[in-house]
């Protein structure tokens, strides 16, 4: 949402209001109107609550605003475990419970596909959460301003770094390696990743550190009775939530062919985490990746991993190279946040697989691509994915099927 408000003229200004805040919006606010019936998009509150909000960024139909004080609070309100919550860019709903922030996710995904796909979800056929709401997350990249000595992320809409002794989203491996490079005696100049692992330790990307190494790393997956080593590259993607990915992916198995009898491609795949497993359920499965760098990752891991399944890659754009594989029974999408291209669509409905498995952590693009892919298909499973806890962020995965 906020891509799309931020191209519109908007300036910087500070006033306040009092609100009442409404309902849950996109991207982490919720929505109020000012005395002038103007839009607020409010972060941190609760529909129902009434809030001091400081208004600091203005366009002629809309503004951003951040409460200074609860009036009248939810009941739903709890203390955040966090102390930067508020102040750090990290987090959005750490206000709520846990089993709060999934009810707030799946009316945010159904309202997503009703609004931009007239798609209706009635309910979702699972909910998979994450069994570590906290310390979940197995990369972080951490912003540096070395003049002032702070390492920390950004605070929402703006540039400043927010000073950080520890981040709860990340795994505790991650902040002991912050603490490490706190204490050096050398300050890191510029920004750096952290990255850690269930079983090949942690890592220190783009600066200097005496207790970590510059180095790729190897990570193992277990899922559906198969264990898998992935050699990740320093930029290459990997998903961030080691708890919930053998659960996520269990479930895409779920919807495959129990005769492991059909063609399947499988787009966008990264370094193969996706490809692999699904190709012990398949005749065979191909693997497509712009980056280079992502579809070397593959190829080592499949001899790495001595994986006999009949599965190759291919380094190219989707829709460069989809027109020319042949037909396939099923075909898998994680795209990028920006979801398909036109011409990938156009193609997905010529080619007409039985079925399209489609995972995303941006619900407004999925919604806006299954709508113009229902002329020939229709969902026969949602599922609700939750890699992101705290956040707003959601994976969601939906089973689409041709229409007979």
């Amino acid at each position: 949402m906020f891509e799309n408000l931020e191209r519109h003229r908007i300036t910087a200004v500070n006033r306040q209001e009092i609100l009442t805040i409404e309902k849950w919006a996109q991207d982490g606010v919720a929505i109020a109107h000012d005395s002038n019936n103007k839009i607020i998009f409010v972060r941190y509150v609760i529909p129902g609550e009434k809030a001091k909000v400081k208004i600091y960024k203005e366009a002629k139909d809309y503004a951003l605003g951040e409460p200074l004080e609860i009036l009248e609070s939810s009941p739903l309100r709890k203390t955040s475990e966090c102390p930067y919550f508020g102040l750090c860019g990290g987090c959005d709903l750490q206000m709520i419970s846990y089993e709060e922030q999934l009810k707030v996710k799946q009316e945010l995904v159904k309202e997503a596909f009703y609004r931009i796909g007239k798609i209706e979800i009635n309910e979702f056929h699972a909910i998979i959460s994450s069994p570590q709401p906290f310390y979940y997350r197995n990369n972080a990249i951490f912003k540096v301003y070395a003049k002032k000595k702070k390492i920390g992320f950004f605070q929402k809409d703006t540039k400043n770094i927010v000073n950080l002794e520890q981040c709860m989203l990340a795994s505790s491996e991650i902040n002991q390696a912050l603490a490490k490079i706190r204490n050096q005696s050398i300050f890191p100049p510029h920004n750096f990743k952290v990255r850690s692992t269930n079983t090949n330790g942690s890592v220190v990307h783009w600066v200097k550190c005496d207790d970590y190494q510059d180095r790729d790393i190897v990570e193992t997956i277990t899922a559906a009775g198969k264990t898998i080593k992935f050699k990740i590259s320093k930029d290459s993607f990997f998903q961030v939530n080691n708890s919930v990915i053998p659960l996520w992916l269990e479930k895409i198995i779920s919807y495959l062919d129990a005769e492991s009898n059909e063609r399947i491609f499988d787009l966008y795949c990264g370094i193969g985490l996706i490809t692999f497993f699904v190709s012990y359920y398949a005749k065979e499965t191909i693997g497509i990746e712009v980056s280079k760098l992502s579809i070397k990752d593959a190829r080592k891991n499949m001899k790495s991993n001595q994986i006999t399944s009949n599965v190759r890659f291919e380094a190219a754009a989707v829709e460069d190279r989809i027109s020319d594989l042949g037909y396939a029974d099923t075909i898998i999408v994680d795209p990028p946040r920006k979801g398909l291209d036109k011409h990938t669509i156009e193609t997905l409905l010529d080619m007409q697989p039985k079925k399209i498995i489609y995972s995303s952590c941006k619900s407004t693009t999925m919604a806006r691509d299954i709508a113009f892919l229902s002329s020939k298909y229709q969902i026969k499973d949602i599922t609700l994915v939750d890699m992101f806890p705290q956040t707003y962020h959601v994976e969601v995965l939906t089973l689409l099927e041709r229409k007979e």
